[in-house]
């Protein structure tokens, strides 16, 4: 298969599968096995060769990090299963020590006895429905970049298939290099440096 529909076809996979909301979590508490277990059905895009991304050493390590709260009891909630779907979207971007700064008013919230609580899976499951309709036109743009590159590769006379495939790679994590520095500073700025 050629990479350009290589690239359309993963393009059109991550628009169906890629945003998990959590709309299929049980309204249940859950042991640890039960929680990775729900959490792997929901990231199975994200899994490799039958495992799922998700491991109890992962959640383990994130509780002990306070990325989540911790379980009550030997029991997880819901809302742990939102906190560690948001930690799974932000651990390839940020390190840890940004994630703990980000989540920490979030816990706080969680852990609070006076504040109004927020209601997290509400506004994960609201977020990510914007974002699947943003998202919804990733195979055209994919296309676009594609045609772009072979524009730009014909104009300098060039016509090699793995010079455009490293281009289109490039251009791809340039994209994601630019956005995740905005985020890097929008996180130095308003949730500042660890004390």
């Amino acid at each position: 298969m050629r990479y350009e529909y290589f690239a359309r076809n993963a393009a059109e996979e991550y628009v169906k599968q890629g945003i998990a909301d959590g709309s299929t979590f049980p309204d249940m508490d859950l042991y640890i096995d039960q929680m990775v277990a729900c959490l792997n059905k929901e990231l199975s895009l994200y899994g490799d060769k039958g495992e799922g991304p998700v491991s109890k050493g992962m959640v383990s390590n994130y509780t002990k990090h306070k990325m989540i709260p911790g379980p009550e009891g030997k029991k997880y909630t819901k809302d742990h299963l939102y906190f560690m779907l948001l930690v799974f979207y932000l651990k390839n971007s940020l390190s840890m020590d940004q994630i703990q700064r980000l989540m920490a008013p979030v816990i706080a919230n969680y852990e609070s006895e006076w504040d109004d609580h927020l209601e997290l899976g509400k506004s994960i499951q609201m977020y990510m429905q914007k974002l699947r309709e943003k998202e919804a036109g990733l195979p055209e743009e994919i296309d676009r970049m594609i045609a772009e590159i072979k524009s730009a590769m014909e104009s300098v006379g060039e016509e090699d298939d793995t010079l455009e495939l490293i281009s289109m790679i490039f251009s791809l994590i340039m994209r994601s290099n630019a956005e995740r520095y905005v985020a890097e500073q929008l996180l130095a700025e308003y949730f500042g440096k660890k004390k």
